[in-house]
């Protein structure tokens, strides 16, 4: 989509005045618009996130240029995260069966993605369009989608709007890795090669990825580089000849659905109670269960993903072992998530 008029902007895609929202745009009304949320890491440390309120006018407009526009430019094909119709799964299982694996993680991904870089991208997109006197429609978009100067975390706009922007380095990335024979893929700031040569271990080749990254301000958290072969793990997920759970996530799984079939009246309290035994918890220890029922739904997501379903849905009629198990734990999971 290309933007050649106000007029066109306005109905089309932010559908109201830029006028009327200006005054919002100011400093101090864009800070209101958004909450610290703190994240503790396994390591100790803390991620702050800059949370958009979503009943501000902010997140409204955020939200109509992401469905009106930015949701109909061009990603790569190498873009899994925050992509409609692909999954985390999908992302993995391009590199199913090479023996070669090296995972790289992009350093503060959405801190890194500046102002500057993103007035160029859309720049493509986007006509020089006067607003009013001083102000142009690109001025405009990006007052709407960062917080000083930056991608906030926490915005509606931020996921698309870096894989718009990292749609030159995908191309860049993927150029250099054909030459080796190499497979590339990217979620978000998680990137997986993997290949049949050890070529990708060396040291070179992850220089070459780190003069691309450079181009556009960005680097790489050499404390979190993962070299490996014949499979690697990955976020409970197993990947060499086939895609498989780790015997620890399904370890964690089995244990809950044991704490499960424990308890005698099948309440949330009496669960609750039977997880704290089971896992050595403080009794006073708070359990949120909001995060327990997310963690659930997405897990039973994640076993969905990897049952053999034809394109209408429906499994075959004869299971193999492996799928019979994980058919019975998506089970159970949602008897569970009966109880929220």
């Amino acid at each position: 989509m290309h933007i050649d008029n106000l007029n066109k902007f306005e109905t089309k895609i932010l559908r109201g005045s830029t006028t009327n929202f200006l005054d919002i745009l100011e400093e101090e009304e864009i800070s209101k618009a958004y909450y610290t949320r703190i994240i503790s890491k396994k390591n100790g440390k803390k991620r702050i996130l800059n949370c958009i309120n979503n009943g501000h006018i902010l997140y409204k407009l955020q939200g109509n240029l992401k469905r009106n526009f930015f949701d109909y430019i061009p990603l790569s094909s190498h873009a899994y995260g925050y992509v409609k119709g692909k999954s985390y799964y999908d992302y993995l299982e391009q590199h199913v069966g090479n023996e070669i694996f090296l995972k790289l993680d992009i350093r503060d991904f959405f801190d890194s993605i500046k102002e500057n870089k993103l007035r160029e991208v859309l720049g493509y997109y986007v006509d020089d369009i006067k607003v009013k006197e001083k102000l142009t429609l690109i001025d405009f978009i990006i007052k709407v989608v960062t917080v000083d100067g930056k991608l906030p975390q926490g915005a509606v706009t931020s996921p698309v709007l870096s894989n718009i922007l990292f749609r030159h380095l995908d191309i860049r990335i993927s150029r250099y890795c054909k030459k080796f024979g190499i497979t590339y893929t990217r979620y978000v700031d998680d990137i997986l090669f993997s290949s049949s040569s050890f070529y990708l271990h060396k040291k070179v080749f992850v220089n070459g990825i780190k003069k691309i990254l450079r181009s556009y301000n960005l680097y790489l958290n050499t404390k979190k580089i993962i070299k490996t072969k014949n499979e690697i793990s990955l976020n409970g997920f197993v990947i060499g000849e086939e895609i498989r759970l780790s015997r620890k996530k399904t370890a964690h799984i089995s244990a809950i659905i044991y704490c499960y079939h424990r308890t005698n009246i099948k309440n949330t309290d009496n669960f609750i109670k039977e997880i704290k035994e089971h896992f050595n918890l403080n009794a006073s220890t708070e359990l949120d269960l909001l995060v327990l029922h997310n963690y659930l739904a997405g897990y039973r997501s994640f076993l969905l993903g990897l049952l053999p379903f034809d394109s209408a849905g429906v499994l075959p009629e004869h299971l193999t072992k492996r799928n019979r198990k994980l058919l019975y734990k998506i089970n159970e999971i949602e008897k569970i998530l009966d109880l929220f």
